[in-house]
């Protein structure tokens, strides 16, 4: 138990702080230890960064912190322009310097929600993992609509047969100019993309956007966040939309075929049933 004798010594403490994230695959290690250390089979490298305090008081909204970092740290340049599409988890590990054990104890575990610049430095807002026990989710309501989402566990709408590979040929913005005919093949117009996903690559990750424009008879299309890193001349991915109506020329019955999976209910009365009309004179 190294830790903790060097932890309750007056004289051999020397704490060193590890600091890694981890954005799906990709691991980011930092410490504020003056050398490298490698724990665990990761190399934390030196970094000037300092957190907050964590505290165990048990109350959720005392437990987010924030940790500083240069402004060109690699995780706040995730954050630079939109957030990226995968969850950013951060896991603190504290110990000592100098212990033989190299002994680190993880005393914080959660992920960063944003990474607001101040100055020459970027605040790192994190919050813990079991701040999920505050979220306990939208129930299902009574609508016409469906309430899932596209493409998702309750939808399960395959994407892959609605997602074509398509190249940019100009970007302004979030307002992106596609090749000519890039909605042929889908055998839809370039209308029925809205509300669909747009998948390019940033930094070797995959990353989304929502399609909030596709123009008829034109070669542009509008995201709900700026692309960044994408190029003119890249190759991306673009998958339908669907207007979330199950009958009556519903997108998920007459494009996805999946009505089978529709979530809301379009027999729902238009008149109330109990209302000042009287239905029997």
């Amino acid at each position: 138990m190294s830790f903790g004798s060097r932890e309750n010594s007056r004289s051999l403490g020397s704490p060193d702080t590890l600091y890694r994230f981890t954005v799906f695959t990709d691991v980011y290690a930092y410490t504020d230890a003056e050398e490298p250390i490698t724990f665990n089979g990761i190399s934390y490298m030196p970094l000037a960064i300092d957190r907050d305090s964590v505290s165990t008081s048990g109350s959720l909204d005392k437990s987010q912190i924030k940790i500083n970092v240069p402004h060109d740290c690699e995780v706040a340049e995730l954050f630079r322009v939109f957030p990226p599409s995968e969850v950013v988890g951060v896991t603190i590990f504290q110990g000592h310097y100098g212990d033989p054990d190299s002994e680190f104890l993880a005393i914080y575990s959660g992920r960063v929600v944003s990474a607001p610049r101040e100055g020459s430095e970027a605040s790192l807002a994190c919050e813990p993992i079991n701040t999920s026990m505050r979220r306990p989710g939208l129930r299902q309501r009574y609508q016409y609509g469906c309430p899932h989402a596209l493409y998702g566990p309750q939808c399960r709408a395959d994407r892959n047969q609605f997602t074509w590979t398509r190249q940019v040929i100009a970007i302004s913005g979030a307002q992106l100019t596609m090749e000519p005919g890039w909605e042929n093949g889908s055998g839809q117009s370039a209308i029925k993309f809205i509300g669909g996903l747009f998948e390019f690559t940033r930094s070797g990750r995959s990353e989304l956007r929502t399609i909030l424009r596709a123009y008829h008879l034109s070669q542009n299309i509008l995201l709900d966040g700026l692309p960044h890193e994408l190029q003119a001349g890249d190759y991306v991915k673009v998958s339908l939309g669907c207007n979330h109506k199950g009958i009556n020329g519903g997108d998920c019955s007459v494009v996805f075929n999946n009505i089978n999976n529709f979530g809301g209910d379009p027999w729902i009365p238009l008149e109330n049933p109990i209302g000042f009309v009287n239905r029997f004179y």
